[in-house]
């Protein structure tokens, strides 16, 4: 645009003052719309406007951060391409260079090229490629996901909600706590001894003792 005013400003100011005003006033209304109207080439000036600015921040970024290897080379920018979130940077890095270079870089990025955040991240075929998203925007961010899953609840009140209800709802159910008793076995002194899976019982004996029995059904008495 700047060089279309500095190169052709006289012959474009010439074209206006030859053409009427309805005419002139018409076509400053379309160009207008067209500049502002979301479509696809004003998306793709747009995108690539940034991209280029990206580049350029990111370069200033790393000659400021001094991410350079003896030769003083900088890692070289393969590329910058547009997201649907910002931008993403393909570095290429040169040899006294590694990803490591740039741990912890992250946030100095971000700050830099004017955006929310900024993700490093290393190629895992290739150690010498490191890619650098750059996030400017949410996506999500101004859409409103509705559940259906509160249409039931939605029109009722906090208080008539209980926490302990929708806790006991979203929990898991309590397993029911069912004997496992074992048939009694009997022992060589005549005893009879009741044998549970899980906890230790104790079991009365013919002769007025107290057998303790463990786990497996072991006679534990001793030991207790």
């Amino acid at each position: 645009m700047a060089y279309i005013v500095i190169a052709h400003g006289a012959a474009v100011s010439g074209y206006f003052e030859s053409n009427p005003l309805w005419l002139n006033a018409l076509l400053i209304i379309v160009l207008s719309g067209w500049i502002f109207t979301d479509n696809l080439v004003r998306r793709f000036a747009r995108n690539r406007i940034w991209c280029v600015i990206t580049r350029h921040r990111v370069r200033a970024c790393l000659t400021e951060m001094r991410t350079l290897n003896w030769s003083g080379n900088l890692p070289f920018i393969v590329g910058c391409f547009s997201t649907r979130t910002g931008q993403v940077i393909w570095l290429f890095m040169r040899p006294g260079l590694s990803a490591e270079d740039l741990e912890n870089k992250a946030e100095t990025l971000a700050s830099a090229c004017w955006a929310r955040t900024a993700v490093i991240t290393r190629s895992t075929r290739n150690a010498a490629l490191v890619r650098i998203d750059i996030d400017r925007r949410d996506p999500l961010s101004k859409q409103h996901i509705v559940s259906p899953l509160l249409n039931d609840t939605s029109d009722m009140p906090e208080a008539a909600v209980a926490e302990d209800a929708v806790m006991a709802f979203l929990g898991p159910e309590p397993a029911s706590e069912g004997t496992t008793d074992q048939p009694p076995a009997k022992s060589g002194s005549g005893e009879t001894r009741t044998r549970t899976a899980k906890t230790k019982t104790t079991a009365a004996v013919n002769d007025g003792n107290t057998v303790v029995l463990g786990v497996n059904g072991e006679d534990v008495s001793d030991y207790v």
